[in-house]
């Protein structure tokens, strides 16, 4: 019950009736304090009528307290059986909580199949529950939560949180973890990588157990090394990057003898080598219109180091002219084609022709610097047909594709992207293939290996790439891609030709012909390979649980062939197809999910801890045992073998009634007795009189 004031008047009506009230009153007793009183009464109650006061009274309905159990339904609760114990825990709780008698149970789930987010879930539960009327919370899960670090911030609860574990005291579990784990490195240089082995028991306490485990190392999917490392103890290898690209490391510990799950035994690393720098050594011989557009395209490239000289003259020939007048510098050729050769990353011979600069020596490095892994590319224009043509070079000519059988061709061509060209990533999807500009000269040749990409009239080769031992080898056979250059019949796309034929030379990742790569595509797992061949691959998949499946892939356009695996489990996959090795991951290869897995009583011990509640291990062998639940006023919440809910007295207000303090005519019968007498006394009605004397 209230009393409240639904005024006659405007507010600032009343105001000043109560000041003028107060005034007169004063006025009233400081003149007689007898006959003022009764006035002061009176313009009391005239007040009162004008408040017009009323007692308002709440009709309220008794709640029910509410006891919320919300239940972890995340990836690592399937382990062990800890799904069954969870719904076995809960069950149990709902009757003993039913008993009570008075409180209501809400049953609450939450998911985690990368990570469980104890905290979020909690919070998000709480917002939907009235607070008055929470007694208590009944927390089941294995204690692994990725958000773990906000449990010791107040929530600002009146009511006891519980925790209820569902691992085992046996429970054990191995797992190794990178602990420095570098993504990036420098090609021709190697990153160092440590990583540890654990052996973990409930609250991932060591089990002390001494010893070492057999770790497997492999590379790409290879395996390179076996050995058996310590528990507990840091250990490393230095990983060469020898080639640009992603290198896939993985490292694997064997299983120990009943472990939770074998998902946290892997560690695969993926990284990815860069070149520092592109070095680029340009030499050109014949001048040309073309000679430029070489200099320009590499010089425009941030990541290019280009060296560019130009040979026009034999060094031995004397005809008087000073040397000062010849060039800046003297050409170094022992210095760039014997000491510093194997230092470039690609080698141009931009319409070189021989004038005895370079001797057989020379050449002979050349060759062997290609055969070891090095790249060259011959842009031949007439000059590549004759006596000192560098196909007349016997120390080179063998890791040639193509030799000249004749004078150029001097007609008008448009080039044209041959079917295997259609394949190859160098080639494949050019822009404008068909409104490509025309040249006006190709070198024929017999063609002795290699890939031919484009091709000019009647079929004659103007692109081929050529794989040498291990390294690469591109020969152009015109010296008229300048005409696209300056928009010669419309042009074309020099440079994106250019391009990409010098990094194919340089191996760069994207651009090999033969590739398998395993990405997630929202819940499925798409698997693309490209490849020259014409029938469909085959690859197998190793799925995150260690299940292998053969997947055939389909083209889906030339030289490109998919398969999707829908509805594809969380984790990492591997592929494998002939010699070609991927990894892949739906969700996060390395969830956390499955990093820590063994149960943990003190992640979460904040929350019960601020709470005042208890936490307890229900679990034991293959029965399940609760504490005791009971209702609590105030004081302890929960003890060694019970746990409590709080009684909160929560009630709801179902009506309201506004019920007259006085009925008016009260209120004026007030103020017309109490100023009767105040008349009375001031006139001296209520004086007694003296008798009188005779």
């Amino acid at each position: 019950m209230s009393i409240i004031l639904d005024p006659l008047l405007p507010e600032w009506a009343v105001i000043v009736a109560v000041a003028f009230a107060i005034l007169f009153a004063g006025l009233g007793v400081w003149r007689s304090w007898k006959s003022g009183f009764f006035r002061a009464i009176a313009l009391a109650g005239l007040i009162a009528l004008l408040a017009n006061p009323l007692i308002q009274l709440a009709e309220k309905m008794p709640l029910q307290d509410i006891a919320m159990i919300l239940i972890d339904k995340s990836a690592s609760q399937s382990l062990d059986e800890r799904d069954n114990a969870s719904t076995e825990i809960a069950d149990k709780l709902e009757t003993a909580i039913g008993a009570l008698g008075g409180v209501e149970t809400r049953i609450i789930t939450y998911q985690g199949e990368e990570e469980t987010r104890t905290i979020e879930a909690l919070k998000s539960a709480l917002a939907d529950t009235p607070r008055a009327r929470l007694g208590g919370v009944f927390l089941i899960t294995d204690g692994q939560s990725s958000d773990a670090a906000q449990a010791s911030q107040p929530m600002a609860l009146e009511a006891p949180i519980h925790i209820l574990t569902t691992g085992l005291e046996q429970e054990r579990d191995r797992k190794i973890t990178l602990t420095n784990a570098p993504r990036y490195g420098i090609v021709g240089h190697s990153v160092r990588v440590s990583f540890r082995i654990d052996d973990l028991g409930p609250d991932e306490t060591p089990t002390n157990e001494t010893g070492s485990a057999i770790v497997t190392l492999r590379v790409d999917g290879d395996e390179v090394l076996r050995q058996p490392v310590p528990f507990a103890t840091e250990a490393g290898f230095d990983a060469p990057l020898n080639r640009p690209g992603s290198t896939i490391i993985e490292l694997e510990v064997a299983p120990r003898d009943g472990e939770l799950t074998a998902r946290n035994n892997i560690a695969v690393l993926p990284i990815t080598a860069i070149r520092d720098r592109l070095r680029v050594l340009l030499i050109s011989g014949e001048p040309h219109p073309g000679e430029r557009v070489w200099r320009n395209l590499l010089k425009s490239d941030p990541a290019v180091d280009l060296v560019h000289f130009t040979i026009l003259r034999p060094i031995e020939k004397n005809d008087g002219t000073p040397v000062s007048e010849l060039a800046l510098i003297q050409f170094p050729q022992d210095e760039l084609f014997i000491d510093k050769l194997t230092e470039f990353d690609l080698l141009i011979f931009d319409r070189y022709t021989y004038r005895a600069v370079l001797d057989s020596f020379h050449f002979d490095n050349i060759a062997r610097y290609v055969e070891q892994g090095g790249a060259v590319l011959i842009a031949a224009g007439p000059e590549y047909n004759g006596a000192r043509s560098l196909a007349s070079r016997r120390n080179l000519s063998f890791i040639l594709p193509a030799l000249p059988v004749g004078p150029a061709i001097e007609r008008a061509f448009r080039p044209e992207i041959t079917d295997l060209g259609k394949r190859h990533p160098v080639t494949d999807d050019l822009p404008e293939e068909g409104f490509w500009g025309r040249w006006l000269r190709i070198m024929p040749v017999t063609q002795l290996k290699g890939q031919t990409l484009i091709t000019g009239p009647q079929d004659t080769p103007l692109l081929i790439l050529d794989r040498v031992g291990e390294g690469r080898v591109g020969l152009l056979l015109s010296d008229h891609v300048w005409l696209w250059a300056r928009g010669f019949d419309g042009g074309g796309p020099h440079a994106e030709l250019l391009r990409r034929v010098a990094h194919w030379l340089m191996k760069e990742p994207e651009l090999e012909e033969e590739a398998l790569s395993l990405f997630g595509d929202g819940d499925a797992l798409l698997i693309r390979q490209r490849s020259l061949n014409q029938t469909a691959p085959t690859i197998m998949l190793t799925l995150p649980n260690g299940e292998q499946r053969e997947f055939a892939l389909n083209e889906t356009s030339p030289g490109l062939y998919e398969a999707r695996l829908e509805n594809a489990p969380r984790g990492l996959y591997r592929a494998r197809s002939d010699d070609l090795f991927a990894v892949g991951e739906v969700g996060l290869s390395a969830a956390p999910e499955f990093e820590d897995v063994v149960s943990n009583r003190e992640k979460l011990a904040p929350l019960q801890k601020n709470s005042g509640g208890g936490i307890f291990s229900p679990r034991h062998g293959g029965a399940i045992t609760l504490p005791s639940i009971r209702k609590v006023g105030g004081g302890a919440s929960s003890g060694p073998n019970w746990a409590g809910i709080r009684t909160r007295n929560a009630a709801r207000i179902d009506r309201v009634r506004n019920t007259p303090l006085a009925p008016p005519y009260a209120w004026l019968a007030l103020i017309a007795g109490a100023l009767l007498l105040g008349w009375l006394i001031e006139g001296g009605r209520f004086k007694r009189r003296r008798p009188i004397s005779l």
